[in-house]
C-alpha cells in the first residue's frame, strides 16, 4: 500500500509542473533527430500546463543547441505539424467537513460545515510540435532578413531561462 501510495504521490507531483526543458521525458520535453547531415526534425511535447508559446521556445532553442553542437550558425524551418492532443479527464467530487467544539463545560456545543467541489469532466490540452530545419554554417547570399535563425542568438536568449548551469556561447571568429 505505501508503494502505492507513493508511487501516486510521484506522478501528481510530475504532473503538476510544467514541462521543462529536456530530452523527451515523462511530463513531456523536446527530441531532436539528425535526418541527414544538414537536417534536424526536433519533436516536442509538453503536459497541460505547458503553454504552446513556451514549448516553441523550448523547440526552437533544442534546433538552436544541436546546430552548434554540430558546427552549423544559422537555420531555417523547412517543414512544421502541430502534434498537439486534447482529452477529457474526469475530476472526482470533494467533499470537506470542518468541526469546531468549544471548551469542555457543561455547555459545551459542537458546530460543523461541510462543503461540496462538484467533480466532472474537464478537457485538457497538451501541445506538441514537430519542426523540420534545415542548417548552414554560413548565411546563404540570397537570405532575406528574418528568414533564418542565428543559433547563438537562440541560444543564449532562451538558453539562460532553461539550460541548466547555462554559459553564454559565441559563434566562431569569421563566421
Amino acid at each position: 500500500m505505501y508503494g502505492k501510495t507513493l508511487i501516486l504521490t510521484a506522478a501528481l507531483f510530475a504532473s503538476g509542473c510544467a514541462t521543462g526543458y529536456q530530452v523527451d521525458g515523462f511530463t513531456g520535453g523536446q527530441e531532436p533527430t539528425w535526418r541527414g547531415t544538414d537536417i534536424l526534425s526536433v519533436s516536442s511535447s509538453g503536459n497541460a500546463y505547458t503553454s504552446s508559446k513556451k514549448l516553441k521556445r523550448m523547440t526552437l532553442l533544442r534546433a538552436a543547441e544541436s546546430a552548434i553542437e554540430a558546427n552549423y550558425r544559422y537555420f531555417i524551418e523547412i517543414d512544421s505539424a502541430n502534434t498537439g492532443s486534447t482529452s477529457t479527464q474526469y475530476l472526482p467530487t470533494t467533499t470537506n467537513t470542518t468541526y469546531t467544539v468549544s471548551s469542555p463545560t457543561p455547555y459545551s456545543t459542537s458546530l460543523s460545515s461541510t462543503s461540496y467541489t462538484s467533480g466532472g469532466p474537464t478537457t485538457v490540452y497538451k501541445p506538441g510540435v514537430d519542426k523540420v530545419y534545415r542548417m548552414f554554417e554560413t548565411l546563404p547570399e540570397d537570405a532575406r532578413p528574418g528568414q533564418f535563425y542565428d543559433a547563438y542568438e537562440i541560444y543564449n536568449e532562451y538558453g539562460r531561462k532553461w539550460v541548466k548551469n547555462f554559459t553564454p556561447k559565441t559563434p566562431p571568429a569569421g563566421s
